[in-house]
């Protein structure tokens, strides 16, 4: 079984809804018994739900594949942030990663180091670091709006018992005043409580986030240590640190 395969039906599952067999098999030029195993993994998983000739989301998954989707776009930009985050990870450090798509792309130098320790709120993070033998622990709650991301009072408390060595998070929106926002209210409280329980924390953010600001205001630019940018972004007025 392939994961990247899995994650591709996710990806077609998420713009079609249902699919065959037969058209998943073309579409990753993949045999139909192969396509029948990965399907069988997926529903055991709880992810989809197969039907006579073919498959389909189960609609409390949606946000699932909305995750697997978002981790698809600005791949390029993501990998060069992932790239340029990593000289700030040294052995032995307790990493926390948020909840986001762009932090998932640290993980293969997450897992090149020693004694590391993976502290994250979400499941599908949690379960690929694990596949890359890095020592990880997920942080408990309940998924926000069907998506493997936990929050809730676990997951507050869970945060409130460690203290990591440094964080790394991401949002949907940075203006040019530097505020760091998202839509979601539930997400932008759990971030606070990480910001709180890390010695360094350091902002991810691709371009396509640029000059954009979402309803729920989590902090400012000059409020933590480092953000790290794909390219650069010039009229933003801020006085802290970017890589």
């Amino acid at each position: 079984m392939s994961k990247n395969r899995q994650d591709l039906i996710l990806q077609i599952l998420n713009e079609r809804k249902f699919v065959t067999v037969n058209e998943l098999s073309t579409a990753t030029f993949t045999s139909p018994s192969s396509i029948r195993r990965d399907l069988t993994h997926m529903e055991n998983n709880g992810l989809v739900k197969r039907t006579h000739g073919g498959v389909t989301l189960i609609e409390q998954y949606y946000g699932v594949a909305s995750f697997y989707d978002r981790k698809q776009k600005n791949v390029p930009e993501k990998k060069i942030i992932a790239k340029k985050a990593s000289a700030l990870l040294r052995n032995g450090q307790k990493i926390l990663l948020d909840g986001s798509s762009t932090a998932t792309f640290l993980l293969p130098y997450i897992s090149k180091l020693d004694s590391a320790v993976l502290f994250t709120n979400n499941i599908l993070t949690a379960l690929d670091a694990i596949e890359m033998g890095i020592r990880t622990h997920c942080i408990g709650g309940n998924s926000i709006n069907g998506s493997p991301v936990l929050s809730g009072p676990e997951a507050y408390k869970g945060i409130a018992g460690i203290y990591a060595d440094i964080l790394f998070f991401s949002s949907q929106s940075l203006d040019k005043n530097g505020v760091i926002s998202d839509s979601t209210e539930e997400e932008n409280y759990l971030t606070s409580l990480m910001l709180n329980s890390s010695q360094k924390r350091v902002f991810l953010c691709d371009s396509g986030k640029f000059n954009t600001h979402s309803l729920f205001t989590l902090t400012t630019i000059d409020d933590i240590d480092i953000s790290v940018f794909d390219k650069p972004f010039h009229n933003l007025n801020c006085n802290s640190q970017i890589l």
